[in-house]
């Protein structure tokens, strides 16, 4: 049996101050003495935290008894169980409020991961509802129970995508389909039918397809426009028709709705023009008169409205008499009892009449008037007149032009010359049965085949001082007494210094078509003709040293000389002089003949309708001149090619 000894009791009876002699005493050898182990656990009440409990000590096992059985100053370390605050009463308890405890106490559960332990409704496992809450405390709140909602500002059943919210049920002003492309307007939403205004109103991301119009470009603003320029819209757009079609958009007054009209145009765009077209506004072309008499004035009776002249017709319809080409407003009127120029009045009652004879006063009654008394007309004025004049003396009717003149020193045929020789050239004066046919020059004597002449050619008659200005004179180019009889001719005593001899045609040569075998160089087949014989004209040309002549080539698609369109002198025509030489052809030139163009209108091919003005007039300076024929290559196809020449207005001159 262990003593316990009061510590107190022996401080009490210790003396601590050491006395000299005396064994010092180890405080903790007494400490030792005095621990007392009350529960005989084996621990003393120094090391046992609970002397009294046998269980409790140091070396003791933790057990959940709400002791510190081990003594190490903790109670139920590792031995109790956590608990949480169950508040909602769920089984699931809140891990922000746990508690150690060896039994489960009220109110508390041994499972604390409740994410809301204020409603029964939210613990894991628990059955996930759309109430805003996370009840199966997943992290998640009505995870796959909650509806995309987005806001439908136009109201028309589709939302903005952009303003999705998830949501239990359907908030005001929000819908499901959130595919409306443009919320601001009730006209667009996903399946509402396209329509032309601009918008994407089914909202697949094409605007106004399948529904648009297609308009034509109009430039010339006259409601069509060109097929193949053109837009698609919703409105017409400016500039634009919604009518194809215009064959030239760049003017206005040509379109498929225009009228066609006689101008060279396909007015209505039907692809036909002028006379072409069935529907051609007739009163817009011209009216051609027939003209069958081709006198260049048509029969007023006899129409054709055209925008092209037919063959045979005239715009003029003022001839009186179409059968007969001397009749129409262009002719002379002459005197015939016939209304030559379609004035309405006939002869001496057309104050435009012409050809009249002049009547002359025969106071004698010989036959011949008086050259000072005189009228014109048809007819004459009374029976005082007659036709012919030159009565010298109208008191006498033995005295007249056509008396015999007798060689008593009167002139009875009124002649101014009285009887006989009066030039002295010993040959008597005609009128007295003399030979001397001008007996006023004693170097003018007859030949013995008749005639006096002047001179050898009209240059000499002109060197010789006989000229009395430009006129007819008699000439004998071989001289007095040989080879020719004396003849006469016209010359020219003032051009050039005078004294040219003229070789004049007998005839024209017809402006018409004188080729139909096609083109290709060829002559005429009749040569030039003219009012001298052969012999004569090579009589003057013999005493000649120069010649001139102007040849005017009338055409019609007959090229003379020069070729616009080839720009070249391929067609360029050929000559052949009296003597038939011939001249180059084909050429820009004719040397070594003096040939040049004073005009050369037949260069256009085309047009020129025979006028003079329109001719091509070749001048040649050559004393082989006249031109006895001409050939041509462009001239044989039937377009028609026509040509002429008026030759007996351009005779040739010799000097």
């Amino acid at each position: 049996m262990m003593v316990v000894v009061s510590v107190g009791m022996l401080v009490l009876g210790c003396d601590t101050g050491d006395k000299v002699g005396e064994e010092s005493v180890d405080e903790d050898d007494v400490s030792d003495a005095l621990a007392v182990d009350a529960d005989g656990d084996g621990y003393d009440d120094t090391e046992d935290c609970d002397d009294n409990n046998s269980v409790v000590n140091p070396s003791a096992a933790e057990i959940c008894d709400g002791v510190d059985n081990n003594c190490d100053g903790q109670i139920d370390e590792g031995v109790s169980t956590t608990y949480y605050a169950d508040a909602d009463g769920d089984g699931f308890g809140d891990e922000g409020s746990p508690t150690e405890a060896c039994e489960q106490p009220s109110g508390y559960v041994p499972i604390g991961n409740d994410c809301n332990d204020t409603t029964a409704e939210a613990f894991p496992g628990a059955e996930e509802k759309c109430d805003g809450v996370d009840n199966n405390c997943d992290g998640e709140i009505d995870e796959g129970l909650t509806e995309a909602y987005y806001a439908d500002g136009d109201g028309d059943g589709f939302g903005d995508e952009t303003t999705g919210v998830f949501a239990c049920e359907k908030p005001s002003g929000m819908v499901s389909d959130g595919d409306d492309c443009d919320d601001t307007s009730a006209d667009v939403f996903p399946g509402n039918p396209e329509v032309c205004d601009e918008a994407d109103n089914d909202c697949d991301g094409d605007t106004d397809e399948g529904v648009t119009t297609t308009y034509y470009e109009d430039v010339d603003g006259d409601a069509y426009g060109i097929s193949d320029s053109t837009t698609e819209s919703c409105d017409l757009p400016t500039g634009y028709s919604a009518s194809p079609g215009d064959c030239d958009d760049a003017a206005s007054a040509i379109n498929p709705d225009a009228t066609e009209v006689c101008d060279g145009l396909d007015n209505d765009c039907d692809g036909d023009i002028d006379d072409d077209d069935a529907s051609l506004d007739s009163s817009t072309g011209t009216i051609f008169y027939a003209d069958d008499d081709s006198d260049g004035f048509g029969n007023p009776d006899d129409t054709t409205a055209s925008c092209t002249q037919p063959g045979g017709t005239v715009t003029d319809s003022t001839d009186c008499d179409d059968a007969a080409s001397a009749i129409n407003p262009d002719a002379t009127e002459i005197c015939d009892e016939v209304d030559n120029d379609c004035d309405g009045d006939i002869d001496d009652d057309d104050a435009d009449v012409t050809g009249t004879d002049t009547w002359y006063l025969d106071t004698d009654g010989d036959a011949y008037g008086d050259d000072a008394s005189t009228a014109s007309g048809c007819e004459a004025p009374s029976s005082s007149y007659v036709s012919d004049g030159g009565d010298c003396d109208e008191t006498n009717t033995a005295i007249n032009p056509g008396a015999a003149e007798g060689c008593d020193g009167t002139d009875y045929d009124c002649d101014g010359s009285i009887d006989n020789d009066n030039d002295g050239d010993t040959y008597s004066d005609i009128t007295c049965g003399g030979d001397d046919c001008d007996d006023s020059d004693a170097s003018v004597i007859p030949e013995a085949g008749g005639g006096c002449a002047l001179g050898t050619t009209c240059f000499d008659v002109l060197s010789s001082g006989y000229s009395i200005g430009d006129g007819v004179y008699t000439i004998d180019p071989d001289g007095y007494g040989t080879g020719l009889d004396p003849f006469d001719v016209t010359c020219d005593m003032t051009t050039d210094g005078g004294g040219w001899t003229e070789i004049a045609y007998d005839a024209d040569l017809d402006f018409q078509q004188h080729f139909i075998s096609g083109d290709g160089w060829q002559y005429l087949t009749s040569d030039f003709t003219f009012t001298l014989s052969d012999a004569q004209i090579e009589a003057i040309q013999d005493l000649s040293a120069e010649g001139y002549q102007e040849y005017v080539g009338l055409c019609e698609h007959v090229i003379h000389y020069y070729y616009d369109a080839g720009g070249n002198y391929d067609y360029a025509f050929g000559f052949m002089f009296f003597d038939t030489t011939e001249t180059p052809y084909g050429s820009s030139s004719y040397s070594p003949y003096s040939i040049s163009l004073a005009q050369d209108g037949c260069s256009s091919n085309g047009g020129e309708g025979g006028a003079e003005a329109d001719a091509s007039i070749f001048v040649i300076e050559s004393v082989e001149v006249p031109l006895l024929n001409v050939q041509c290559r462009d001239c044989g196809n039937l377009f028609p090619e026509e040509f002429g020449s008026p030759l007996t207005d351009n005779p040739a001159w010799l000097r």
